[in-house]
């Protein structure tokens, strides 16, 4: 999927900012962010130093999964704008020097798209084959698959007398990728975003494409629809459809395995020139509580670092729309706020691959703190709490929860202002504000060179300026401990030195012998100085130029 030449795809040589629409800025103070109230930001945008921005689904929606389930793929949900904001949006990024990718969700649609309104008439209309239909077994659900989100992934038609499949909300019937005309309909969108210059696509639910054909009752979830065997057909007919237009591809691919990844990014045979994967997240552990590990964090990361080293590209996270902040689940966002997010930040931006980060992320902001489940807007959310509920768990427990891990961590509005609602909004925004606002928001951050914006800004530059960072090789540095990640980034003669210290506990590095340090480039210590055994305060952030002397052994 690279582009053959002496220079790398621009995708590459590219930090990305994702962008949640309904929680960015609302400029006609409805509540609800929208399309011109990004285009009023761009300003702030640019200032950051990134150079794409991934925008999460805006186009028409019911919005029972906030867009996610999506009615019209060439059509705005009206409380963005209009189609006219989005052209207007596209060309003043453009303008900028700021490419726009979209998020397209193909895995499947709203049950109000006009294509399942005709499925479910009749088994003989022409879109009935568009989903996924089965008889009843017995007068039930044809076999035991579940949804993500719980309970049966089978919600019955009474027109057809038949079963639709659902892998999320009922509300979200999956796609039929084994008819080709499915294919062809989600080309053609493909193609006329392309016209109107959307230059890429973040892929939803990707790996989601193909099911197990048998439908036999499955032990394991991911049997009936992971990467099941046969979805290379179809990941590569679509991989087609982006090339003529030459447009990036991000696909989210939670639980395809570093062995398979290397197949989905191969530079010359592969379907997509990044994945998002989630071994470092713990995506699948919905809602679990408790510490991250540091070892396994470092080896979590080295693997991907190391498997696509020589074939392939990653993309790199920390925070999305679906987790919760990362000051918050790999931080200390009470005593160590600030510091830990700079250490997470240097962390991970630094490693090879393109670096995406979240609105607000480059500020540390942190999970809400909600008392009450009706302050929830998730689906998932309540879906797990009523779910938990009914299996006698304590409230208090669940809350737990669904502050730790719920996907309304990120949804909170962004924070840029100290007035009120966090100068999101003049008026209520559809979800609460954070309380720590006051604390944590653009407008004081702007000013302060030791600030976390100030810092993300400094690891941007740095990342788009300097080719060692662009393309040497990644090498962990195993301090066999629960404390520190440390790597390099080499070419030729000389490299970077990444020393983060991920704990609230001080820590030494002994810098190894054959690296000479020469310089400390960045630091979130000002007491920080160049010594051989590094001295590390509780979540320290030091980045070092040296050069080395590889000793044969």
């Amino acid at each position: 999927m690279n582009q053959s030449s002496s220079q790398p795809p621009w995708w590459q040589n590219a930090i990305g900012y994702q962008i949640y629409p309904k929680s960015f800025y609302d400029s006609n103070q409805d509540g609800v962010g929208d399309i011109q109230g990004i285009i009023e930001k761009i300003p702030y945008i640019k200032s950051l130093g990134v150079n794409f921005v991934w925008l999460s689904p805006f186009f028409a929606s019911p919005n029972v999964d906030n867009g996610y389930d999506v009615s019209n793929y060439e059509q705005i949900d009206p409380q963005y704008g209009k189609l006219a904001d989005v052209f207007e949006m596209i060309t003043k990024f453009h303008d900028k020097g700021i490419k726009v990718v979209f998020d397209l969700v193909i895995n499947h649609t709203s049950d109000q798209h006009h294509w399942f309104e005709e499925a479910k008439k009749s088994q003989n209309n022409p879109y009935h084959d568009f989903y996924i239909w089965k008889k009843p077994v017995a007068g039930k659900a044809p076999n035991n698959w579940q949804s993500l989100f719980g309970g049966s992934a089978w919600e019955y038609n009474p027109q057809t007398d038949e079963y639709y499949y659902h892998l999320f909300a009922k509300q979200q019937p999956d796609l039929n990728w084994e008819n080709p005309r499915v294919h062809q309909a989600v080309s053609e969108i493909i193609d006329w975003w392309a016209s109107h210059g959307v230059d890429g696509f973040r892929l939803d639910a990707i790996s989601h494409l193909k099911k197990l054909q048998t439908f036999a009752d499955v032990d394991q979830p991911d049997e009936a629809m992971n990467d099941v065997a046969g979805i290379d057909d179809f990941l590569q007919e679509l991989s087609d459809d982006f090339k003529p237009d030459h447009l990036m591809t991000v696909g989210e691919a939670g639980g395809v395995p570093v062995s398979r990844a290397q197949q989905w990014v191969d530079e010359q045979h592969g379907y997509f020139n990044m994945i998002f994967q989630f071994d470092h997240v713990s995506f699948w552990e919905k809602f679990t509580v408790g510490q991250v590990d540091v070892a396994q964090l470092r080896a979590a990361l080295t693997r991907w670092q190391n498997g696509l080293a020589d074939n392939g590209w990653n993309a790199l996270f920390l925070e999305n729309h679906d987790l919760p902040r990362a000051v918050s689940y790999f931080g200390n966002d009470t005593d160590y706020r600030e510091k830990s997010a700079q250490a997470l930040g240097m962390m991970y931006l630094l490693m090879k691959g393109t670096p995406f980060v979240y609105q607000g992320q480059e500020l540390g902001m942190t999970n809400v703190s909600f008392d009450h489940i009706d302050q929830f807007r998730d689906l998932d959310s309540k879906h797990f709490y009523q779910e938990k509920l009914a299996a006698g768990w304590p409230v208090a427990k669940i809350m737990t929860s669904l502050r730790a891990k719920s996907r309304d961590n990120a949804r909170t509005p962004m924070q840029w202002s100290t007035s009120k609602f966090a100068g999101f909004s003049h008026t209520q925004p559809w979800i609460e504000v954070n309380s720590n606002y006051p604390e944590i928001n653009v407008a004081d951050q702007q000013p302060s060179p030791q600030s976390t914006l100030n810092f993300y800004r400094q690891l941007i530059d740095l990342r788009l300026t300097d080719e060692t960072l662009l393309s040497g090789q990644y090498h962990l540095i195993d301090t066999h401990d629960h404390q520190l990640y440390v790597y390099t980034r080499e070419a030729n003669n000389s490299g970077y030195l990444v020393v983060t210290n991920l704990s609230d506990q001080p820590a030494e590095f002994q810098v190894p012998d054959q690296f000479k340090l020469t310089n400390l480039v960045l630091s979130n210590d000002p007491a920080a100085a160049l010594d051989s055994l590094i001295a590390l305060k509780p979540w320290a952030a030091n980045l070092y130029m040296y050069m080395y002397e590889r000793k044969n052994s």
